[in-house]
């Protein structure tokens, strides 16, 4: 049987040191054509890999805050009502009498009154919501809080609902809460408040900034023979949720009626 010399060859010279052969070294190197297709295939594959990610991660950057924009858009132009109640129509009723208002006008409400305000029985603080906005859902949202919410599902929960809160420990004192995105100005926001509540002929009071940075407007009105105050206040959205992307004309308002 033959045998074959494996070891490498050596080029023989006149010098003692001895070099390798590097002849096979300098012979062009050819692919089969097999292993040339499957690696055009994988070629194929990875710049499609690589540019379905380049497009994504430059969707991201670039589409992405018009996407939410929109989003924020939409739901500020939704068919939606405020529907503010008027507080001076409410104090002739009990706490259950306001409730059952409530429900005869189909209004969808989140219930967040205190356990041990409910069992005095002193008073309930309620979120009616928007008419388009699930009991369901409103609860996952206002779990997360409004601020961490984004500010799409943000404008989409505030925009047509308001806060109702009664305090009956001390008297007769009636808070609404609402955010007001239609008047565009503080000053607009609170006239707008004082006619829908339909306090624009009552006795006007004290007006100016609260010491929290408030412009509010007070006042006096007469109720069925009784005397009541009121007072009407607005701030910047933003000074009450920190949520990017909420339109900066935003008005935060609050309403009291109390005796």
């Amino acid at each position: 049987m033959a045998m074959h010399d494996n070891k490498p060859s050596y080029v023989d010279t006149d010098d003692a040191v001895r070099y390798l052969d590097g002849s096979r070294l300098s012979r062009p190197f050819s692919m089969p054509a097999p292993q040339r297709l499957i690696a055009a295939a994988f070629l194929l594959v990875a710049l499609g890999i690589g540019g379905y990610f380049g497009f994504k991660v430059i969707d991201v950057v670039v589409n992405a805050p018009a996407r939410a924009a929109a989003s924020v858009e939409e739901n500020l132009n939704r068919d939606v009502s405020l529907d503010l109640p008027s507080l001076p129509s409410l104090t002739s009723y009990d706490d259950e009498g306001i409730r059952a208002s409530f429900d005869e006008a189909g209004y969808t409400v989140y219930d967040k009154t205190d356990e041990e305000i409910a069992a005095a029985g002193v008073g309930f603080d309620l979120i009616k919501l928007p008419s388009d906005v699930s009991l369901e859902e409103a609860g996952v949202l206002y779990l997360q809080g409004i601020t961490k919410l984004s500010a799409a599902d943000a404008a989409k929960l505030l925009n047509g609902s308001w806060e109702m809160i009664v305090d009956r420990s001390s008297g007769t004192d009636y808070r609404l809460k609402y955010t007001d995105f239609a008047s565009g100005s503080i000053d607009a926001a609170i006239q707008n408040a004082i006619i829908a509540e339909g306090l624009d002929s009552s006795a006007y009071g004290d007006s100016g900034v609260d010491g929290s940075g408030n412009t509010f407007q007070a006042g006096t009105v007469d109720i069925d023979g009784y005397t009541y105050s009121w007072q009407v206040s607005a701030c910047p959205l933003s000074g009450v949720y920190s949520v990017d992307g909420l339109p900066d004309t935003a008005v935060y308002v609050g309403i009291r009626l109390y005796s």
